[in-house]
């Protein structure tokens, strides 16, 4: 595949050659008079009766971009190609799994999409491995590095592609997971229990609901293909395969009814184990809280935690302008930290300004599981993240940021009501206007203590620590009566 370095030489006469590199044309000395070097994929050669003129050498930018594009096509078609044919070979696994018999205590476990250990369905299985030997828990990813770590902390692991994934899968009587069935081994997941624990109390509109990102906006021929392709191959099929959700109050099951078409008695009011992490005191401190901010002292900490959304790069510069305002000199007088979380899927397009070191940058690679640092943080700051409803379970101020609303809600997501409504915190369009809130908190004078208070009843049924408990007894309750 030819790379973006790619050169396109353009070949002139009377001993000169132009070359293209990245849209750069510059002017070099003749070195090889010929058309088409076809003993290498890095050079592209045009030769001209006349040395070409600028218009001519734009023409061959163009055409470089062009062929680029075409190539990375063609080779884009290939891959899925060879993807739709492997697929196909290993379809016989999928039909295989329907006649294994399932033992009703092996459950496996998987989250965001098999590329992480985080979230309620690893608190659900770190709480088997504590209070319930009776059942063996497995948890499939589709890192290696996730397998090793987890099998030196004494749990038992596989990779999603291996055969003994496969296997356990086809084995099991049910799947937990976060997002969908791809969690975990989808060739081996024919028959069990689905259950679908879900990433959160959504203020976006999500799976069926979501208008801009759900196939009811694709074409007739999209939507044909699909179908086609979930019949020939049902196990690339993960939309919509889930028996039951869990939910935490009765609101929230009404959302989770049309989000995920289910009827509301497959919908199950356990509560989220993400509050057992949340709410609990034996948090241990995480290690880059320390790490990071090891020579200056801390009284407070606030997070910053946005949602993702597809216009990354404003989202950098609103970030960025922080050193535009009075922010940092707050930080430095009031001895805080504001450490900034960024979804994953934004991560790596942020480009980052700031190098004050009260604020702090945390990398997947810091913690991948921001429920563990929700406890720590005194403060929150966030946009559209479900991430506030978790902190309703703390009771502690949060700052919105709703600085691109507008657009957000034009080519990102819908909202399950008015954003002035669902939100229990007063609404920032800019750093300094963040700044003045924080001083208004820290004249104790915190105007939305009522309004969370009232969230919180609305939309947790329960507020303690047994809500891993709940699923688990669910589960079980579920897996007996198929009997």
């Amino acid at each position: 595949m030819i790379n973006p370095s790619t050169y396109v030489n353009i070949l002139g006469v009377g001993g000169q050659q132009f070359v293209l590199n990245g849209g750069f044309c510059e002017q070099q000395e003749y070195l090889q008079p010929t058309l088409l070097d076809r003993s290498t994929h890095n050079h592209i050669y045009f030769s001209f009766r006349s040395p070409p003129n600028a218009d001519t050498v734009l023409v061959f930018i163009y055409l470089h971009k062009i062929f680029y594009a075409l190539v990375a096509l063609r080779e884009n078609i290939n891959l899925k190609i060879i993807k739709l044919l492997g697929n196909f070979f290993l379809l016989p696994l999928y039909w295989l799994s329907y006649i294994v018999p399932r033992d009703k205590n092996i459950w496996v476990f998987g989250s965001w999409f098999g590329t992480r250990y985080s979230d309620s369905s690893r608190y659900v299985f770190e709480y088997i491995y504590e209070t319930e030997p009776g059942i063996r828990a497995i948890w499939l990813t589709r890192k290696k590095a996730i397998v090793n770590e987890l099998r030196k902390s004494g749990y038992e692991a596989y990779s999603i592609y291996s055969i003994k994934g496969y296997w356990l899968t086809c084995r099991a009587a049910v799947a937990i997971f976060t997002v969908n069935i791809a969690d975990v081994n989808t060739l081996g997941a024919s028959k069990l229990l689905k259950f679908q624990l879900w990433h959160g109390i959504p203020l976006k509109k999500i799976v069926h609901d979501d208008q801009y990102n759900s196939s009811k906006n694709k074409s007739n021929f999209f939507t044909l293909l699909t179908k086609i392709k979930s019949i020939l191959l049902p196990h690339l099929n993960v939309f919509d395969q889930w028996d039951v959700v869990t939910s935490t109050s009765p609101k929230v099951s009404k959302i989770f009814e049309s989000a995920f078409r289910l009827h509301e008695s497959k919908i199950f009011e356990t509560g989220t184990p993400r509050a057992d992490v949340i709410l609990t005191k034996n948090t241990v401190s995480p290690e880059v809280l320390s790490f990071k901010t090891n020579k200056i002292s801390i009284k407070h900490r606030i997070g910053y935690f946005p949602t993702h959304r597809k216009n990354a790069k404003q989202l950098s510069i609103f970030i960025n302008s922080i050193n535009n305002s009075r922010l940092i000199q707050f930080l430095e007088e009031q001895e805080s930290v504001l450490y900034i979380k960024l979804h994953y899927y934004n991560l790596e397009k942020h480009v980052h300004e700031i190098s004050s070191p009260r604020i702090v940058l945390l990398k997947e690679d810091d913690i991948s599981d921001i429920n563990y640092l929700l406890p720590w943080i005194d403060i929150l700051i966030t946009d559209y993240s479900s991430v506030y409803y978790d902190f309703l379970l703390l009771n502690r101020p949060i700052i919105f940021t709703p600085f691109d609303l507008d657009e957000y809600l034009s080519i990102d997501r819908e909202l399950y009501g008015e954003y002035n409504e669902l939100t229990p915190g007063p609404k920032c369009t800019t750093w300094n206007m963040v700044v003045e809130e924080l001083y208004q908190l820290k004249k104790h004078n915190d105007k939305y203590y009522k309004f969370r208070t009232n969230m919180k009843k609305e939309y947790y049924s329960h507020v303690d620590m047994n809500n891993s408990q709940r699923v688990v007894q669910t589960i079980r309750d579920l897996i007996q009566n198929s009997r």
